[in-house]
């Protein structure tokens, strides 16, 4: 490792940083949980521009084919909850925090952003425009990892949980998800080629396509070109409420998911959690796209009594992911675990009751915060979302809304992470064991929000076929081999 080490600082000066060095030391303080921020590198490349990702790929490329597996990670914003998903031991941790260029074009409808932007430098350079994008929830979230179906964000280590981040976002009525709005990627194969990739290319749409919810699987994205549209302020905020009011929340929430009229302006993060430190509630994040006070299809929640918390007001989208970010805490042990069903009232009470069941087992944990959030995906977003078309297998012509139901777990302890995961995995289980009693089950796991250990991608056509993009892409299989951070595809 040395040896390659010691090219790569000499075709990238001033770019490579080994332990010790101040540079080193701050990226790996930045990341968000205690497994990714524990793992050391033998360096860390910073590249500044696309062309020093690809002579750092071009250098791992040549160094797998002479020496056999040289390993390497990719990190873009450092959200990612699991051990190795961002960072590896011993290897190569290639930090594209440099690549964060803002362009928005001369017809203010195109925005060119740099993969290792966060998501809060791209609103703040949005919104004096009165333009946005579709995006992640909390500002610190890169826009490379979530864009490409990445790993999703922890939960509030100060509150019982509000997610984060994701393919959804507060505009999924209005446009799908974030990556149905990308018009092109520019991407770096594993031989150092860099692609402008985009769905009309005769000779590339095949990659455009793959990278959507592809992950890191066929080559290094340096900066997205996303499709803008007008925004100006928002109406939303947080909602705490007591456990006692579980009946009704459960019902606001299937109400509002089954609505046939589902308002597009609308946003809803519906969470239920246990915090050692803050007690246990109902944490209810709330959205609306346009700067309406109390709109009609939010009352259901605002009615609700008692009420521990009440932050809506109107405000930026700015603002908005600010606020998100002062519930969070970097550096503390972290787990997220997804799965998702159609939705049926019976089954989000089992969804609760399963949660109540596994505090049982955590509560004793030191610094525990242990919550389920549910987020609605209604068939209007499924209709403007080719990929959730593609991704979900058992989607009809009568679409259903579809529930996604996470689990996100915080603590302080490292010696607790080997049996809260057993926890995490078995709670998600019960709840997929549910879910098929009711047939329910949609067979699509959301990749934002998954944790390593699930099969994000599945089996049969979709799967073989973004193998096949692989093969044409990276016929020697580098980002399968020496990139195990992340969902592979083999």
């Amino acid at each position: 490792m040395e040896q390659h080490v010691l090219h790569l600082s000499q075709v990238l000066p001033s770019k490579v940083f080994l332990p010790g060095d101040q540079e080193y030391l701050e990226s790996m303080n930045s990341y968000f949980s205690a497994q990714e921020n524990q793992i050391k590198p033998a360096c860390i490349v910073r590249p500044q521009t696309t062309t020093d990702v690809a002579t750092t790929i071009s250098h791992l490329f040549r160094a797998n084919q002479l020496h056999g597996s040289v390993e390497f990670a990719i990190r873009s914003g450092g959200h990612s909850c699991f051990a190795g998903s961002a960072n590896i031991s011993n290897g190569v941790t290639i930090d594209l925090r440099g690549l964060n260029s803002i362009e928005v074009s001369e017809s203010s409808w195109r925005v060119s952003i740099g993969t290792g932007a966060s998501w809060g430098q791209v609103y703040r350079a949005l919104d004096p425009l009165s333009l946005a994008v579709p995006g992640g929830r909390h500002s610190q979230v890169g826009v490379g990892g979530l864009t490409l179906g990445g790993m999703a964000p922890p939960s509030s280590s100060r509150l019982p949980n509000r997610q984060r981040r994701g393919g959804l976002s507060h505009f999924s009525g209005h446009v799908g998800l974030v990556c149905d709005n990308v018009l092109e990627y520019e991407v770096v194969i594993p031989d150092g080629t860099i692609i402008r990739a985009t769905a009309d290319d005769p000779d590339h749409g095949d990659l455009f396509r793959a990278l959507r919810g592809g992950s890191n699987n066929f080559g290094i994205v340096t900066q997205f070109t996303f499709r803008t549209f007008r925004q100006g302020r928002l109406w939303g905020g947080t909602l705490i409420h007591p456990l006692e009011t579980k009946d009704q929340q459960l019902e606001a929430f299937y109400n509002f998911a089954a609505d046939p009229s589902y308002d597009p302006n609308a946003s809803l993060i519906h969470s239920f959690g246990m915090s050692a430190e803050r007690g246990s509630g109902f944490v209810v994040g709330i959205v609306y796209t346009k700067p309406e006070s109390e709109p009609a299809v939010i009352k259901p929640f605002i009615r609700l009594e008692p009420t521990h918390l009440n932050t809506l007001r109107e405000l930026s989208l700015t603002e908005l992911t600010q606020e998100q970010d002062s519930y969070n805490e970097n550096g503390l042990y972290q787990i997220m675990i997804a799965t998702t069903y159609y939705l049926h009232l019976p089954l989000l009470h089992r969804t609760y009751d399963l949660w109540q069941e596994s505090c049982k087992s955590v509560r004793d944990r030191a610094g525990i915060v242990w919550s389920v959030s549910l987020q609605p995906i209604a068939p209007t977003v499924i209709a403007r979302s080719p990929f959730l078309q593609d991704a979900i297998p058992t989607l009809s012509a009568e679409s259903r809304p579809v529930v996604v139901a996470q689990l996100t777990g915080t603590w302080k302890d490292s010696k607790d992470t080997a049996s809260l995961e057993a926890i995490a995995l078995k709670l998600i289980e019960d709840i997929d064991t549910e879910a098929r009693k009711y047939n329910m089950q949609t067979g699509y796991i959301y990749l934002n929000y998954a944790h390593s250990g699930q099969k994000v991608f599945g089996e049969g056509g979709r799967k073989e076929w973004l193998q096949q993009v692989s093969r044409k892409y990276d016929p020697e299989g580098i980002f399968q081999r020496c990139v195990p951070g992340g969902f592979k595809l083999f």
